[in-house]
């Protein structure tokens, strides 16, 4: 199956907060520089049918002569698109648009802050062919590669299946951020509400994404599964931080391209 990753990025301000609060106190350059390389790593074996895809949300000169610089040691074909006004909506949505109209037999859409370990995407494409002829092709199947220590909290503790299968457990979920790997016809059938979230987010109080992508999730045909442990790592918070790993340990074994 061909595979098409596409990449959200940007060396500014998050709009959850400043990155100088981020739990591994990085500025966001090497950051996202070292969370880039960590994904093409993980691809780096996989065979042809293999493309990434950037959008650079008007980042600095600096940090996009380094993504350029990156993406010409990577074997696969790549692609970087950088925008030239800053704008986390417009971004956001053709970030989407890019996955929805996507050739690739699969898509998987990555923010910035996500770090991978080197089996990540191969494990996620060996699951997602389990999970999806177990469920015999009758149902289409997301992932989120992060084991967000939120769902553990009382107030967002839910029902789970949990299904062995390879080197690890996972478990049925309802919620995502923007990172998440699927096929373009789920964000195509379900547009309405990718659209909705990239235009209003940040504008309107009622929109989140469990007012918009999380119902994508919770249609009869959709099911939603987190690796246990995880497969990459959201470096954004304290709270965000999954004490299951050390994620220093994974970020020194991350090759530097740069």
């Amino acid at each position: 199956m061909s595979l098409e990753i596409i990449i959200k990025t940007c060396d500014g301000e998050s709009v959850h907060g400043s990155n100088s609060e981020r739990f591994c106190k990085m500025d966001k350059k090497a950051l996202l520089l070292k969370c880039i390389g960590s994904v093409l790593y993980a691809v780096s074996g996989r065979n042809d049918g293999t493309k990434v895809t950037i959008i650079d949300d008007a980042s600095s000169k600096e940090c996009v002569e380094s993504i350029q610089n990156l993406l010409s040691k990577y074997r696969h074909q790549s692609k970087l698109i950088v925008r030239d006004k800053r704008d986390y909506n417009e971004a956001t949505l053709q970030y989407f648009e890019l996955a929805r109209d996507s050739d690739s037999t699969l898509v998987y859409l990555v923010e910035d802050d996500y770090l991978h370990f080197p089996n990540a995407i191969a494990e996620m494409e060996y699951f997602y062919k389990h999970a999806f002829s177990q469920f015999h092709s009758t149902k289409d199947i997301v992932l989120h590669p992060f084991d967000d220590p939120s769902n553990y909290l009382s107030k967002y503790m839910e029902k789970s299946h949990i299904v062995q299968h390879g080197s690890r457990h996972w478990r049925t979920n309802s919620h995502t951020t923007c990172t998440f790997f699927t096929t373009p016809g789920v964000i195509n059938r379900g547009w309405e509400h990718f659209e909705n979230f990239a235009k209003n987010y940040k504008k309107d109080k009622t929109v989140c994404e469990d007012t918009t992508i999380n119902r994508v999730w919770a249609s009869e045909n959709v099911q939603l599964f987190t690796p246990m442990p995880s497969l990459a790592l959201h470096m954004q918070f304290e709270e965000n931080m999954d004490k299951m790993v050390n994620w220093q340990k994974l970020w020194d074994s991350v090759p530097d391209y740069v």
